[in-house]
């Protein structure tokens, strides 16, 4: 029986930047720790030209909210990717223009794929991790 060597991996040491405070400890083992405070953003969101039909623009937010993010992937995990589109074009185009896009009758695969792709990176970009 030949031994398998295994080349050591070195081991990732935690980030020196910003890191958590340590949980505090307390009776009974429980981990006492600050839940985060959320509140409604009143600021109006940057929009971006996602396309034009007969020159007229249609826009999307810049940075969609990250709930938006996680219900599209849940939306393509549960129903697929089609419905989870769906839901996408219409959730940062809004009823109108959805509807514009719908009934635009030269819209080509290319075209609507090319669309898809944007609307999908601005959105599951929202959901990227902090790197460390």
């Amino acid at each position: 029986m030949a031994a398998t060597v295994r080349a050591k991996t070195p081991a990732k040491r935690p980030s020196r930047r910003a890191q958590d405070p340590a949980p505090i400890p307390t009776a009974g083992g429980a981990v006492a720790f600050e839940p985060p405070r959320l509140t409604t953003s009143t600021a109006p969101a940057e929009r971006v030209p996602l396309f034009y039909i007969n020159d007229r623009e249609y826009s999307v937010t810049l940075k969609p909210g990250v709930n938006v993010g996680l219900k599209y992937l849940h939306l393509s995990r549960q129903v697929g990717e089609a419905q989870a589109m769906d839901y996408l074009l219409e959730k940062l185009l809004g009823a109108e223009g959805y509807q514009a896009l719908m009934d635009y009758d030269d819209l080509t695969q290319e075209q609507f794929q090319g669309i898809c792709e944007i609307a999908s990176k601005l959105t599951v970009g929202a959901l990227e991790l902090p790197k460390e």
